[in-house]
């Protein structure tokens, strides 16, 4: 009988330790995974930013050139008369 008591208490033991190396490696494992999607985040919310303050200051830098320098509106469209528009079918020159 205390053989038997010893062998339960050495394989008992033996378990208890098993265990206490895999919760370890689990926790250890959950902890790596945390901080990896915690990085994850930080990252996609700092691009995030970033694209937001780059179309915000592309809008403003925008908006001083036109104010600057605007550019000139036609009143209307004339088509260029430096243009070759050359003699091929249907263009009226009868070929």
């Amino acid at each position: 009988n205390t053989m038997n008591s010893n062998t339960r208490d050495i394989i008992d033991s033996q378990n208890a330790g098993t265990r206490a190396i895999l919760d370890y490696l689990c926790n250890e494992k959950i902890s790596s995974l945390q901080a990896e999607n915690n990085d994850l985040r930080r990252a996609a919310s700092q691009d995030r930013q970033s694209a937001l303050l780059t179309t915000a200051m592309a809008s403003q830098t925008q908006q001083l050139i036109n104010a600057i320098n605007p550019a000139p509106i036609p009143a209307y469209q004339v088509p260029n008369p430096n243009t070759y528009y050359g003699c091929g079918c249907n263009t009226g020159c009868n070929c």
